[in-house]
């Protein structure tokens, strides 16, 4: 994969010489505070240049903006316009801490805005929309204190259109993981209301909760984080895959069970409506991303890379295929997208953060720290495995697990003796 863009720290452009130096004696910014976490392209017609957003989340404090622009010389400017970042969680109308974001085929940004500056939730955690066309704000729907808890931390946005037409974008839902409530939320866009889910497989694995990536260790027990979904087929029910940062294991439920409305008063799904494959990856994975074809891209910690599988094949080791190793540049692939260029090909965009140093305090401005990288999909998967189809490509592997779900009142923790 090429490397679009690189960098040791994040450079800013600030809208003045004032607002820089404000930033500075507020600490708003502190060098070598900043980490990106997810990426995002708009290809743009008429001439106009493409767009490439990174998400900076406020772990603490020192970082100036949560989500910018990059500009062809590295520097990040603040989205859709500073205004929106420099309040540092004092307005809860602006941006507090975006982790990852996605554009819809709709030309929609969506934003689920954490709302926590490190463990303190200074604002409710809200999804906003942007039209990519205006750069206008479009939507925002701040999320119910019943819909999440106090560890909760709202981390990967997944848009599911489902409309059939292409010009019908109305009926829209995104589902949001929860990594530390270890939750789905799941956000009715037309309708403009939401509901949390709960279930087992959205929890880390103990054995799991220990890293090493290039030889460094840490331990993190963060719960569900990697989602993708399947694509768009008449007369087919989506599936959202999906698993916690600390585990090996993929688990996939039907996206109609995901948006019942009965969640809003019971949000405790049936132990059996989502299913985890019996196979695990070697390691850890943190994001994915699945293409028009049903092909699943993700980076493994060890060795650090990025792999693909073909979702139409069982879920093993054995269909796992490497599409780019490097044990320097594919460190910690935090972002993972599918972008539609101009010619309606498919890309595979990919950020790499070398977290590791980020949980160890052994990050260094003297090496390269944050990658971005890109290729076309047919060029990643001219000569891999990945592309060749199944022997019954119509369906994925994930639908093979049973759709009859036994029907009884279930309930997790405490809930469950009362």
């Amino acid at each position: 994969m090429r490397i679009v863009k690189q960098w040791s720290d994040l450079p800013y452009k600030y809208p003045s010489a004032e607002a820089e130096q404000l930033a500075l004696d507020k600490r708003y910014y502190v060098r070598g505070n900043s980490v990106p976490i997810d990426v995002d392209v708009q290809h743009r017609s008429g001439g106009k240049k493409s767009r490439i957003f990174v998400t900076i989340p406020r772990f603490d404090e020192g970082r100036p903006m949560t989500l910018g622009t990059v500009d062809d010389e590295g520097s990040i400017s603040a989205y859709p316009d500073y205004s929106w970042h420099d309040n540092q969680g004092s307005n809860c109308d602006g941006m507090t801490s975006v982790f990852r974001v996605a554009i819809d085929k709709c030309n929609r940004l969506w934003v689920m805005d954490a709302g926590k500056i490190g463990e303190n939730q200074v604002c409710p955690p809200q999804l906003l929309a942007f039209d990519l066309n205006t750069d206008q704000l479009i939507y925002r729907h701040k999320i119910s204190a019943s819909n999440y808890v106090a560890t909760s931390l709202h981390v990967t946005p997944v848009v599911d259109v489902r409309g059939q037409d292409p010009s019908d974008c109305s009926d829209t839902y995104v589902y949001v993981a929860d990594v530390t409530g270890f939750l789905l939320l799941v956000v009715d866009v037309l309708n403009n209301r939401s509901w949390k889910v709960a279930h087992r497989l959205m929890y880390p694995t103990p054995a799991r909760g220990f890293f090493t990536i290039a030889g460094e260790s840490f331990d993190l027990m963060d719960g569900i984080l990697g989602m993708a979904l399947s694509p768009s087929k008449p007369g087919h029910d989506r599936i959202l895959y999906f698993h916690s940062l600390a585990s090996s294991t993929e688990n996939v439920v039907r996206t109609s069970v995901l948006r019942n409305d009965s969640f809003i008063s019971n949000p405790n799904a049936n132990p059996y409506s989502m299913n985890v494959f019996p196979n695990e990856r070697p390691n850890q994975a943190a994001a994915e991303a699945i293409d028009s074809n049903g092909i699943m891209y993700f980076g493994l910690m060890e060795p650090p890379g990025i792999w693909c599988w073909n979702t139409a094949t069982e879920f093993s080791t054995r269909n796992f295929h490497p599409i780019a190793i490097n044990e320097e540049t594919f460190q910690f692939a935090s972002g993972v997208k599918i972008v539609k260029n101009l010619k309606n090909e498919e890309e595979l965009w990919v950020l790499t953060c070398r977290f590791q140093k980020v949980m160890t305090g052994t990050i260094d401005s003297s090496s390269i720290n944050f990658r971005i990288h890109a290729e076309k999909i047919p060029i990643l998967l001219s000569k891999s495995a990945c592309s060749s189809p199944s022997r019954d490509n119509s369906i994925y592997h994930a639908d093979k697990f049973s759709s009859d779900i036994p029907k009884y009142s279930f309930k997790y923790g405490s809930e469950s003796y009362l």
